[in-house]
């Protein structure tokens, strides 16, 4: 261990100048507290600068946690409770030894009683805090989400299908007891922190498949026991208020968790299938978050520019359009936020609510009721309303409403399934609507898609292989990037989406296009001839960015032609 206190440790190795190191040292004398947290907490260095001068200073080693692999045997010697209060996380077991990764490693109190715990001898590393917290979420969820499956299987081991030959109040009795409560928790967390959009609970012939939805993949989560399946799809339905009784005809509902102190709000849909009951979960996270800037969806500024010129139309139809999943919601919403002020009244019809917004009015769409998307939107029309946003065209009639509205002065937003800008004229005339209508009517389309970036912490140069190269259009980039894998992204080389966009403002030409009832063709290259990009030109300039990886942009690609 070197004798250097830690700010000459800092100051030595260019991470803090003397004179905040004085300013450091002034404020600890005035409030006290460790250094190392003081110069964090305010600024004056990184925590990763921070590790790295610990390491230099106490000779304890630094790992990155994102790229470390945990062992599950070593998570499970340590309770929850003792690893969130001493913020540590397991490593592995070797030998008598167990490796901890800690931000402290002079907290010989907390070893201490680990080592009661556990019985072994701790031997600690260093870790940032933030890496540290996202650990302890990580590894604990799937924990508690296989302790809670073994605690049912040791339940029910000797009953096949615990649902059959029971009557109804011993089946909710069941479906409320711990296990079943504790594993459909786990789940929900689990799939929380590992940023899934959508849970599957899929019944198979021997097996119940868990799959969680990350950055657009399928993933294997988990394999449950047969047995655990009809309790589990039945605390489902009880939460999201779903007949339980009905087995034959898929139902919806909804329910909200708790994940960590988060209220965390799920979408249900079951379907009957051959082996029983799926389930699938969309993870809808808070819906009274703050909506994004149109400009953090991921346009880029040209796209922008042209989104600007589509907004400043004081009535027309904006159609959003994309597959399911391509982030729809979140661009349209943002659009809305930005075209919403005090003095404009907007009013929204939707099916259903995904985000709670203020000074908007918010209507959910109840077929039983008799409060359809078209029936909505003509009472809608009586509310005075500045801009309306519908939640999608879904048949003639209301597309034939809202072009009725946009000519009559108002502002429409809504959503359309379509492969691109080309095809989203047409297809509302292919709705039945008429030609010079929609010519009118709509004032722009944006087409979006979502595509996976590369993982920046293991981001790695590569050369791809002629086949790869050979499909590249265009300049080639400088280099070529893809992920190694790490626990970041799952050992995926992923870690998070984006937006690609096409925006195309209804011009003079376009409109005639409509008119003449032109092939999708036709409009591609009067679009292309107005200066407009496609969302395979916007992909290639992520590409050359190093945003994301040349098999991104050849899987995408082919999607969309």
């Amino acid at each position: 261990m070197k004798n250097l206190p830690l700010g000459q440790v800092l100051v030595e190795a260019g991470f803090l100048t003397p004179e905040k190191l004085d300013e450091a040292l002034a404020l600890q004398k005035e409030k006290g507290g460790r250094l190392g947290d003081l110069l964090v907490e305010n600024g004056y260095v990184t925590e990763h600068n921070l590790m790295l001068a610990l390491q230099q200073r106490l000779e304890v080693p630094f790992v990155d946690l994102q790229e470390e692999r945990i062992d599950r045997a070593a998570v499970q010697l340590v309770p929850r409770e003792l690893a969130q209060k001493y913020s540590l996380i397991p490593l592995r077991v070797q030998g008598g030894e167990l490796t901890v990764a800690t931000n402290n490693p002079l907290d010989f109190y907390a070893f201490g009683e680990l080592g009661l715990v556990t019985g072994m001898q701790i031997v600690p590393v260093l870790a940032t805090k933030r890496d540290l917290n996202d650990a302890i979420h990580r590894c604990y969820a799937q924990q508690g989400a296989e302790s809670a499956l073994e605690e049912f299987n040791r339940e029910y081991e000797d009953v096949a299908d615990p649902a059959r030959g029971e009557d109804y109040s011993d089946m909710l009795e069941r479906v409320e007891s711990a296990p079943v409560v504790r594993l459909l928790n786990s789940i929900v967390a689990q799939a929380y922190h590992m940023r899934a959009s959508d849970i599957h609970v899929e019944p198979g012939k021997q097996n119940v498949s868990v799959r969680f939805r990350v950055d657009g993949e399928l993933i294997e989560a988990m394999l449950l026991n047969s047995s655990v399946h009809v309790s589990l799809i039945t605390r489902l339905k009880i939460l999201s208020g779903i007949d339980i009784g009905e087995r034959r005809v898929p139902q919806d509902g909804r329910f909200s968790a708790d994940v960590d102190g988060k209220a965390v709000n799920l979408r249900v849909s079951t379907l009957p299938t051959v082996y029983g009951e799926k389930a699938v979960l969309r993870i809808m996270g808070d819906n009274t978050l703050d909506i994004v800037d149109v400009r953090d969806t991921g346009i880029s500024a040209d796209n922008y520019a042209r989104l600007e010129e589509v907004m400043r139309n004081p009535n027309g139809i904006i159609l959003v359009t994309g597959p399911t999943g391509s982030g729809k919601s979140t661009t349209i919403y943002a659009v809305l936020h930005q075209l919403s002020t005090p003095n404009v009244n907007v009013v929204t019809i939707e099916d259903p609510v995904e985000k709670l917004v203020d000074g908007i009015s918010q209507v959910q769409i109840n077929p039983k009721a008799g409060l359809t998307f078209a029936s909505g939107l003509r009472s809608i029309l009586r509310q005075d309303p500045d801009v309306i946003m519908i939640g999608e065209i879904r048949d003639v009639e209301t597309a034939r409403i809202a072009a009725r509205a946009a000519i009559t002065g108002h502002r429409v937003l809504t959503t359309i399934h379509t492969n691109d800008a080309a095809s989203t004229f047409m297809r509302l005339v292919d709705m039945g609507v008429e030609p010079y209508i929609v010519a009118s009517a709509v004032v722009g389309v944006v087409s979006q898609r979502l595509v996976r970036l590369v993982c920046p912490h293991c981001k790695r140069e590569y050369e791809p292989d002629e086949k790869e190269l050979s499909l590249w259009e265009g300049p080639r980039p400088k280099a070529f990037y893809r992920g190694s894998g790490c626990a970041h992204c799952n050992f995926t080389g992923y870690l998070g989406r984006t937006a690609i966009h096409e925006v195309v403002p209804m011009r003079h030409e376009l409109s005639q296009l409509v008119v003449q009832r032109a092939s999708v063709q036709e409009f591609r290259e009067s679009i292309r001839a107005s200066g407009g990009r496609f969302l395979k030109d916007n992909l290639a300039d992520l590409v050359r960015e190093g945003k994301t990886t040349l098999a991104e942009y050849l899987r995408v690609t082919y999607n969309i032609e």
